[in-house]
């Protein structure tokens, strides 16, 4: 294979790489907007199958419809003053995360989630709110 053959198939490899990554990083930037505005129908967008909500102490695994009215609800108790991310990363197995700190009128909670990649989109399993 030539130069001139291989420079078209580097850039649509490239381009096709660029796409991909930001495509995730939307998705991702979706979510946390929707904690920060206490939208809980945006944060549904990114539920499929059933979600692990955890709010201080008790732990339930939701359908999509269900885990979007327990958010609703909390939010409706608890509306984000601020949301702030601490930290994020992949773990080992390509699951995406971000801990993050929510203040509200009520308290300031610790907020976990958890992700992994479906296709190019990012679907939420896992949702944490430990009272700080």
């Amino acid at each position: 294979m030539t130069n001139t053959n291989l420079k078209p198939l580097l850039f649509t490899a490239f381009f096709c790489f660029i796409l991909s990554y930001s495509t995730s990083a939307q998705g991702f930037d979706n979510i946390v907007n929707g904690f920060k505005n206490g939208d809980a129908a945006e944060i549904a967008k990114n539920f499929e199958g059933n979600v692990e909500i955890t709010i201080k102490t008790g732990s339930t695994s939701y359908s999509k419809s269900q885990a979007e009215m327990v958010l609703k609800s909390f939010f409706a108790a608890h509306k984000p003053k601020t949301f702030t991310i601490a930290h994020e990363g992949t773990s080992p197995q390509g699951s995406k995360y971000f801990i993050a700190n929510l203040t509200s009128a009520n308290g300031t909670y610790r907020t976990y989630v958890y992700a992994k990649t479906v296709k190019t989109e990012l679907v939420i399993q896992e949702v944490r709110f430990e009272e700080q």
